[in-house]
């Protein structure tokens, strides 16, 4: 039995580390078979704002660091795109976005607005136009219903610019009748669409059952969107708390789904999320605001436990860039942008393992069809490392692998199914600006130290 140890850590948090204690122990025990969940293909999703021109479009430019990032499905949707404003959904517009699409690798989602029109056959007339320019471009197989439906009529109708006052009265009873009015016309003339409602902005306990069973005729899957945070409660207290509240929120959800469905199979989308909706940029003056390190390691759990459940098609972050503090770029590579492509590089198709060590540390697991292998760890402890011995059953030769765990950290570790290829990746707060860093990494060769002991150090930044 051999036993690889490797640490990976900033000389800085070195110094703090061995100063002040030694890691912590901890031993986790994986069993490579079983199996949690199967991973969609179209796991890795992502919002494609802000496109508006009469806004200085700000996805221009993009898509060369977005490729990076192994984007899937790639949604054009929002409040933006429902209501038409500032800009109007033209044949120009449809054919940027899917050029983007294209040029990230992404499958696109496209989003036929309803909340800009006051009529039914205005609404159906539209979609029927919107998506035949669009298949007559290129493949289109996905299409949602609309935005945030829930919050027409406290959102959209109150403000003057939207210039849909009529959406004052906005009941779940309207949009489950434009939805299979909109619906039934596109699947009628496009067979082979997917449609997806309800993009659901809060109103869970009502909205999902409801639409659900007098809509589940016309629907191929259902979105909620995922936005935990107030701008004032993303603090790192909660976000680092937010495990359980994230596996419970999908109990919750699917629970919902599959009581009203009627035994019909329907997927999960999260639309969007972020730790918060609130992107202001006056507001974002909190130790877990988007755009930093914490926002980043919210995102790694959520995707984590997001991984582990079941029958769920794609998460879809908002957004790429934007004058607000949501997106992954600014134009420079957020924290998130970093987190986001660790998984999306490395995190194989089957999740057998998640757990949450000691509120401080989360431990998820993944094993592909040959059972080569890949673990994330997230450690919010921002003081302390760990020490981790790995034990592996039903994969990896039933060996073991120990590792140093550096404080307030994303690790990544990836193992082949012999156990003769391992890679360790880190990417911690001291970090943040630099994104992760591996011994196996050309780009960062140099700057590691290999002692005898076997562990890794870093020389310089």
């Amino acid at each position: 039995m051999s036993f690889h140890k490797i640490i990976v850590i900033s000389l800085i948090s070195l110094i703090l580390i061995y100063a002040q204690e030694m890691p912590i122990e901890i031993n986790v025990k994986i069993n490579g078979d079983s199996v949690i969940n199967p991973i969609s293909d179209h796991f890795f999703g992502h919002n494609y704002w802000q496109w508006c021109d009469k806004w200085e479009n700000m996805t221009r430019g993009t898509a060369s660091k977005m490729s990076e990032l192994n984007v899937k499905l790639l949604r054009f949707g929002g409040i933006n795109a429902d209501v038409e404003f500032p800009n109007e959904i033209t044949n120009g517009v449809i054919s940027e976005f899917d050029s983007y699409s294209k040029a990230i690798g992404a499958e696109p989602m496209f989003q036929v607005p309803i909340a800009r029109y006051n009529n039914s056959s205005d609404k159906i007339s539209n979609a029927l136009k919107l998506v035949k320019y669009y298949k007559s471009i290129s493949k289109l197989s996905y299409i949602s219903i609309g935005n945030e439906p829930d919050i027409y009529a406290i959102n959209l109708a109150a403000n003057p610019d939207y210039k849909a006052a009529y959406l004052s009265e906005y009941k779940l009873n309207d949009y489950c009748q434009d939805f299979n009015n909109v619906s039934s016309a596109l699947k009628a003339t496009h067979p082979d669409l997917k449609v997806i409602g309800l993009e659901l902005s809060y109103n869970r306990d009502v909205w999902i059952p409801e639409f659900i069973s007098n809509c589940k005729d016309n629907l191929d899957m259902i979105s909620v969107h995922y936005y935990p945070f107030t701008a004032a409660q993303s603090t790192y207290n909660n976000a680092s708390n937010q495990f359980n509240e994230i596996n419970d929120f999908y109990s919750y959800i699917r629970k919902l789904i599959d009581k009203n469905a009627c035994g019909k199979n329907i997927p999960l989308v999260i639309g969007e999320t972020n730790i918060t909706y609130d992107g202001d940029p006056a507001k974002s003056n909190k130790d877990a605001s988007p755009g930093t390190f914490a926002a980043a390691l919210w995102f790694a759990d959520f995707i984590g436990v997001s991984s582990a459940q079941r029958n769920l098609f794609s998460i879809m972050p908002w957004s790429i860039r934007e004058g607000w503090t949501l997106g992954f770029l600014s134009p420079q590579k957020k924290p998130v942008f970093h987190v986001y492509k660790m998984f999306s590089d490395f995190l194989k198709k089957k999740c057998i393992h998640m757990e949450n060590i000691n509120n401080s540390l989360r431990v998820y697991g993944y094993k592909d069809d040959q059972n080569n292998s890949s673990l994330f760890i997230v450690n919010w402890d921002t003081t302390s490392s760990y020490k981790t011995k790995f034990s592996f059953s039903g994969i990896l030769n039933d060996s073991n692998y120990e590792c140093a765990i550096p404080p307030y950290s994303l690790s990544c570790i990836i193992l082949s199914s012999d156990m003769k290829k391992k890679s360790f990746y880190t990417y911690t707060k001291k970090l943040e600006s630099n994104g992760p860093i591996s011994e196996s990494d050309r780009k960062f060769k140099a700057q590691f130290e290999i002692k005898k002991n076997g562990f890794f150090k870093i020389k310089s930044l």
